[in-house]
């Protein structure tokens, strides 16, 4: 078994069974498993049907499908870290329960998992925007491959968010029961981090996901998610907690890994902040200011980057601003390395 195909699923029945029907290896299809675990939501029985009817009326290419029920919500962090315990194959890769693969993408992804044997994989995706425009989240032409250390860590810190395609060798990560990041959203750091210090990492220049905007989130209903997100809602004070998880995380594993690498990152965040100061533009400038204040309070205004994108979003609104943002990507045929 080259790769298991992981999926948290909470509530989304429809979109879960948009993503299933969007994995189309048919060169490794023998050598794929898919394993979903459902985290006690409201819609678990249509979730579940959706699973059992796909088994039977929809999946051509026969691949192993595996679905669990976890017996309380656990929340996103737990879900996510217990769902590679039931994975079999050399190679774990994580997908959110409303993103979707790209057509005749997997198997050419596979193909260089064979090849080149990293222990960590950076993916390359895209997002399809509600005006249908597709914004590609390039980060080089042609691959790239890290050697090990302090500098491959920072590197792919901040560019390992987004779970959809998040691929590491199963072989190199064990530490499942660590709860210490339970509630963060960030628990795959945890994963990156102890990889990519220890083994060889690589970007893979195939685009393999697509995320399509929008979307309600349901973070806030488990115990650890209490009190930090809004269930359904993306509120100002949700992301300013989300982003404060973003220190909390780097800075815990400055200790559990015995590195100084936390200022570092806080400092690309900032090079890089468009990507989550937009998150509260449309919301109105009252609430834009009150949420990029935070921000500052938190320490991501470091760099001139920060004002920069601050100031366009201001002045030039979330529209006008990602148009420009897509203009420069389309031109230079990647995201630019700051």
């Amino acid at each position: 078994m080259i790769l298991s195909i992981c999926i948290p699923s909470y509530n989304r029945p429809e979109d879960l069974r948009r993503l299933l029907e969007s994995i189309d290896s048919t060169k490794y299809a023998k050598e794929i498993e898919v394993i979903i675990q459902e985290d006690k939501a409201p819609r678990r029985l249509e979730v579940r049907e959706t699973v059992e009817d796909f088994k039977i009326n929809g999946n051509p290419n026969g691949y192993a499908i595996h679905y669990y029920e976890n017996e309380e919500n656990c929340g996103y962090d737990k879900n996510l870290r217990t769902l590679p315990k039931r994975a079999t194959g050399e190679y774990v890769m994580y997908m959110g329960d409303d993103d979707i693969y790209v057509p005749e993408a997997l198997d050419k992804y596979i193909d260089q998992l064979k090849k080149e044997k990293p222990g960590y994989i950076l993916r390359r995706y895209r997002t399809i925007h509600k005006d249908v425009n597709v914004e590609e989240y390039r980060y080089s032409k042609g691959n790239v491959f890290f050697e090990p250390g302090e500098d491959a860590y920072v590197e792919l810190f901040r560019r390992s968010l987004f779970i959809s395609g998040f691929t590491f060798r199963r072989e190199f990560f064990n530490d499942y029961d660590c709860d210490t990041f339970d509630g963060t959203l960030l628990f795959q750091l945890y994963i990156q981090a102890t990889i990519c210090l220890k083994e060889k990492s690589a970007y893979f220049d195939i685009p393999i996901t697509q995320q399509l905007e929008g979307g309600i989130p349901f973070f806030g209903k488990s115990e650890s998610e209490k009190g930090l997100y809004t269930s359904g809602k993306n509120t100002v004070e949700g992301s300013l907690n989300f982003m404060k998880q973003v220190i909390f995380m780097s800075q815990e594993l400055d200790k559990m890994l015995g590195v100084n690498c936390s200022d570092r990152i806080i400092e690309t965040y900032s090079k890089y902040s468009y990507g989550f100061l937009l998150e509260h533009r449309d919301d109105g400038v009252k609430e834009y200011r009150r949420y990029s204040e935070g921000l500052k309070a938190l320490g991501f205004a470091c760099t001139y980057y920060y004002y920069v994108y601050y100031y366009m979003l201001l002045l030039l609104g979330k529209k006008g601003s990602a148009q420009i943002i897509m203009l420069m990507k389309r031109f230079l045929g990647k995201t630019p390395r700051l």
